[in-house]
């Protein structure tokens, strides 16, 4: 009974709480350089940088968006044309629900990667993938290995994923339920950001306010809880370590040492069963390292991707 009496005061809470799920459209929050395009009747928020004849398609972590590679990108664009995106569910891409597919699965996000790189006319990229959003690359890797040139992992979510927890499972099974997964997904997950953001990082006196309003526009967007419980009913935790031997692309790996939130082992781990990658451990440094050491990132690429 005294588990049943928070669980009771928790859901009433909840549904006396005015629901609200976002308060303006995607557009009317970007940036000055935002650009968006229509894939698959999905409107897509993108930046690019650069004009460079190599390509280097950025892919952020969960909860994340294009504002994490901010701090980087205006060095590497000397050399490289940058394209950075929100995947669906983040930043502000715009939320559908009404499409023939869904857009939220980690299937359709392998597939857009090569729907903005046909669009754009990129036959070959460099992916650059923080977090989950190198799992992402990887996984595109190893569907199409012709299309990729380099990989870059930073922090790579490949052993310690954001798996689907068990009430997720359990309350996406119940009628009526929905509203409070979506309420429940939006208070862990982003509903304060100087806490999620706090403990991404090693040295927290570093997040700035800039950081923290990028972290939080995306909250205005109109269905932004609803995409993230889309997303977590469908995210589910795959082993691609068995196919990992597959890739003979060279990869760069990067990790923090102070890393809370992906340990520094598993990246170790990977460095240990790829064929051709080098891992380099950035002291004093969290689980974003392209936003917390932006320079000793921004180092390491300039001095370790090739040429092809």
């Amino acid at each position: 009974m005294k588990v049943f009496i928070p669980l009771i005061i928790i859901l009433l809470i909840i549904f006396s709480y005015p629901y609200q799920d976002g308060v303006t459209d995607h557009r009317s929050l970007a940036y000055g350089d935002s650009r968006f395009i229509s894939i698959d009747g999905l409107e897509i928020h993108y930046k690019r940088y650069g004009s460079g004849d190599r390509y280097l398609i950025m892919l952020h972590g969960f909860g994340s968006n294009t504002y994490t590679w901010e701090k980087i990108v205006k060095s590497l664009s000397k050399r490289f044309t940058i394209l950075s995106f929100d995947r669906p569910g983040f930043g502000l891409t715009e939320r559908r629900f009404d499409l023939d597919y869904n857009p939220y699965t980690t299937e359709y996000h392998i597939k857009l990667i090569k729907r903005l790189m046909e669009v754009m006319g990129i036959n070959r990229a460099t992916l650059v993938g923080h977090s989950a959003g190198a799992t992402l690359a990887v996984l595109f890797t190893l569907d199409y290995p012709e299309r990729v040139e380099e990989l870059i992992l930073i922090s790579p979510a490949i052993y310690t994923a954001n798996n689907t927890h068990n009430w997720v499972r359990i309350i996406s099974n119940i009628p009526l339920m929905e509203r409070i997964g979506q309420q429940l997904m939006a208070w862990i997950l982003l509903a304060s950001p100087e806490r999620s953001i706090g403990r991404a990082y090693y040295n927290p006196d570093k997040i700035t306010k800039e950081d923290i309003e990028a972290y939080t526009r995306p909250t205005k967007v109109f269905g932004w809880k609803r995409a993230l419980w889309e997303i977590a009913k469908v995210n589910r935790r795959e082993n691609i370590e068995p196919r990992l031997l597959e890739i003979r692309h060279r990869v760069t790996i990067i990790h923090g040492r102070q890393d809370r939130l992906i340990p520094l082992e598993d990246s170790v781990r990977l460095n240990s069963v790829l064929v051709n990658s080098n891992l380099f451990i950035i002291e004093d440094c969290g689980h974003i390292p392209q936003e917390e050491c932006p320079e000793k990132v921004v180092e390491i690429l300039h001095r370790n991707l090739g040429e092809i």
